[in-house]
């Protein structure tokens, strides 16, 4: 059973990720995409814009919510703690997801051979890398340990990211439509990004 690991911070996520996922998945042929809210990234530790854990799971959640492919995951943040890509991967194999992808954004790649063991990540997970808008993803930089490891997946063009949701939020101004209406409910109720 085709598995991909769509990991990040989600904070929050919106309707970009859900069209990525969503092309990662067909061209994939995915049978189940597992988003999994990172507790703390390793890039993020310390950013006052991150929203707690269990907030940002319980948004995915919500986000997700009536696609049977999609399916959340608590893994990192009942691990709580840095959130490295290795750990997790190891312990979805350890837990028999042997076909197992990882969804990793155009932008990411070049920096990606810096992640913690990122050549053992490349060996236990294809990488289904997608194209953000104006991203030229060139492989021929890579090693080849990672070059070889990488599908690149070209999803819908939506220029969105999490920092221009926030930032619009506090800014007092809308992100219908950008946000799946549940993910809004969620931000309003709990007065996100303010």
């Amino acid at each position: 059973m085709p598995l991909a690991l769509f990991g990040g911070s989600f904070n929050p996520p919106h309707l970009a990720h859900l069209a990525v996922a969503e092309a990662c998945a067909e061209a994939a042929g995915l049978d189940r995409v597992l988003w999994m809210p990172a507790a703390t990234s390793p890039f993020k530790q310390g950013d006052p814009s991150l929203a707690p854990a269990e907030t940002r799971l319980r948004m995915v959640q919500a986000a997700i919510a009536g696609n049977d492919r999609f399916a959340a995951s608590d893994l990192e943040v009942t691990r709580n703690g840095v959130s490295y890509t290795v750990d997790t991967v190891r312990q979805l194999r350890a837990d028999g997801h042997e076909d197992l992808a990882l969804v990793v954004g155009g932008d990411s790649l070049a920096g990606f051979p810096r992640w913690r063991e990122a050549e053992a990540i490349a060996r236990m997970a294809r990488l289904l890398v997608y194209r953000r808008p104006g991203d030229a993803v060139d492989l021929s930089g890579l090693p080849d340990w990672l070059a070889t490891a990488v599908t690149i997946v070209d999803g819908p063009a939506l220029d969105l990211s999490s920092t221009e949701i926030r930032a619009r939020i506090g800014a007092r101004r809308t992100v219908r439509y950008l946000v799946p209406d549940a993910v809004r409910a969620v931000i309003e109720a709990e007065g996100l990004y303010r």
